[in-house]
């Protein structure tokens, strides 16, 4: 068997592992929730970008990583996931000054690091780390189908576009705080992730591998276990699917269920556009839904007497 195709069946072996693991964790594991996710937004949402992305004329990047090059990005992959561990965050409940701590960490964490060793040592081009506008037509073509799509369902179903739906805001300050969440989640989220696990990650395991296939599954996988450390050791979140303090067996079913095909459509729009153009736009897009009403509780705050 080719190692592209182990890996792929080595991912679905897991995958289906991870299943019969969470339907005896039923009793505390989302099980329901988690099935759905994937099913919506695995499945679905990857549909969905494999047919707005076929106008998108592209050439694909193949050049293949050396041996270093690959051996820094999985090991560098290995730091982060440690290192979200103790993100630094603010004890005053400072919401402007939590986010700037926060983009204060990810950018040169997820970004200017990585990019730097890149250009300054394997001399990888601006265009192999996706800062290529490539096909702009396809990518707005893309972009102006996928964010009415996507942002509307997390409007219609993310628990936090919840106060925006019952209608807690004023229609101007949904407005104004939807423009802001969406600016400020370009960088935060947009670039921040997008240029890690795509361009970074994904572009030099899909060459290592010549697989966009099997490159895509491996990155997805690796998306959702960085991010298990995180969640078991910071504790969960209380009104997260898991609780507060999940299980290590559960944090990790989490990421390999329900994170993991959450890196499909991203993975797959970044392919098909070698740009990070669309995928920035359109993940900043969904995250702004998200994140609105924590913009307007923030602006609304300071603009009352005595705030």
């Amino acid at each position: 068997m080719p190692p592209t195709s182990l890996i792929v069946v080595a991912y679905g072996v897991l995958y289906i592992t991870a299943l019969v693991l969470a339907v005896r964790q039923k009793r505390t594991f989302p099980l329901m929730e988690s099935v759905m996710v994937v099913l919506i937004v695995g499945g679905g949402f990857t549909g969905l970008v494999y047919l707005a992305t076929l106008p998108v004329n592209t050439t694909p990047i193949t050049t293949k990583p050396s041996t270093a090059e690959l051996a820094f990005t999985l090991g560098y992959l290995i730091l982060t996931a440690v290192l979200l561990v103790f993100k630094p965050s603010s004890r005053d409940e400072n919401f402007l000054k939590e986010k700037l701590i926060s983009i204060a960490f990810k950018l040169p964490v997820f970004v200017l690091i990585p990019l730097a060793v890149l250009r300054l040592v394997w001399n990888a081009s601006w265009g192999d780390l996706g800062f290529s506008l490539g096909d702009v037509n396809g990518q707005l073509i893309a972009v102006a189908i996928l964010i009415p799509l996507f942002g509307g369902f997390n409007f219609i179903a993310g628990s936090g576009a919840a106060p925006i739906r019952k209608g807690e805001f004023p229609g101007k300050w949904v407005a104004l705080g939807l423009g802001l969440s969406f600016l400020w989640n370009v960088l935060e989220t947009g670039l921040v992730e997008e240029f890690f696990f795509r361009a970074f990650l994904q572009t030099r395991i899909v060459n290592a591998l010549g697989s966009p296939f099997a490159g895509i599954c491996l990155t997805s996988l690796l998306f959702g276990l960085a991010h298990a450390p995180g969640i078991y050791l910071r504790g969960g979140d209380k009104s997260g699917p898991l609780g507060e303090k999940p299980s290590l067996l559960n944090s990790i079913l989490y990421t390999v269920i329900v994170l993991s095909p959450t890196g499909w459509f991203p993975g797959l729009l970044y392919l098909r556009t070698q740009s990070l153009l669309a995928p920035i736009l359109v993940h900043a897009a969904i995250d702004a839904v998200a994140h609105a009403a924590e913009f307007i509780r923030a602006m609304t705050k300071r603009t009352q007497p005595g705030a």
